[in-house]
């Protein structure tokens, strides 16, 4: 019978697996997928990540290309309460089904590609449409977060940092420039159901509620009640639950482990010894 450590170990090596994070040969092998040749993962193009492949209603189509939806774009524009919680767009992929007349309806997409706040979806259908192809009115990642804080894990972007210094200004609301209100209490939660354990983890409500709405993420995928989510793990977020509905796709990944277990372990007591007598 394994011993609980064992068991810990295994579980962390599936999780360093899961999101890509694992130190082989001094080096650290991220972001991507398995491949046949090595069993380990290959290195994922930064430029890639967050960018989403929309082929649903397109797949089988000889003439129509897949969508090609990329997250940096939007993110420098819009909070993403915008498509997700008044458009509501699904944050999961698949759970919508998107048709050019839903499009030209003013739904979704079309909300802003209308030829007034954005490009109109009867502009140019490349621009969309432009899995596989180079899209002379696109622009590239690298001139579209140029100058912005970096960072080592996803896009190499610290999102967080880039809102905090102004060099981002998302609106809240399509029809013009708006903010939300944040709230700047810290959530901890504790890391006990193994043994031993890495640190806790400090959930910060700031960064989150600066680009959602509290009805973005309550009562779904979290219950707003202390204790109301005890089957949470790590294991959920990396099948896309919970926390992994974000990250993991376009937020941060899971493997930049220490953002957020950034508890320090608590100091062990003092043990008083009695003096002695004279």
């Amino acid at each position: 019978m394994r011993s609980i450590s064992t068991t810990v170990l295994c579980l962390a090596l599936v999780g360093l697996f899961s999101t890509g994070m694992l130190v082989y040969n001094g080096g650290a092998l991220a972001q991507g997928d398995v491949t046949a040749e090595t069993g380990y993962r290959k290195l994922r193009d930064p430029d890639a990540y967050g960018t989403v492949l929309m082929q649903r209603t397109t797949r089988g189509l000889k003439d129509t290309r897949p969508v090609l939806f990329p997250h940096w774009v939007h993110r420098t524009r819009y909070t993403c309460s915008v498509c997700h919680t008044d458009l509501k767009v699904p944050f999961k992929a698949g759970d919508s089904v998107l048709t050019h007349d839903k499009l030209t309806g003013g739904e979704s997409c079309g909300a802003c590609h209308n030829g007034t706040t954005a490009f109109s979806t009867e502009e140019s259908c490349d621009r969309c449409h432009s899995y596989g192809v180079d899209v002379a009115g696109n622009k590239k990642i690298g001139e579209a977060l140029a100058g912005l804080p970096e960072d080592t894990f996803g896009n190499q972007v610290n999102w967080v940092k880039a809102l905090d210094e102004g060099k981002i200004k998302p609106s809240a609301a399509i029809e013009g420039r708006k903010s939300l209100k944040a709230r700047k209490d810290d959530i901890i939660l504790p890391v006990t159901k193994f043994t031993p354990h890495p640190p806790d983890v400090k959930f910060p409500h700031k960064p989150h509620s600066e680009v959602l709405k509290c009805e973005s993420c309550h009562p779904k995928p979290f219950k707003d009640k202390k204790g109301g989510n005890p089957e949470m793990s790590m294991l959920k977020f990396m099948s896309g639950q919970y926390c992994g509905v974000c990250h993991g796709r376009v937020s941060f990944p899971l493997g930049d482990c220490f953002r957020c277990h950034s508890q320090p372990p608590a100091k062990p007591e003092k043990v008083e010894t009695g003096k002695k007598k004279k």
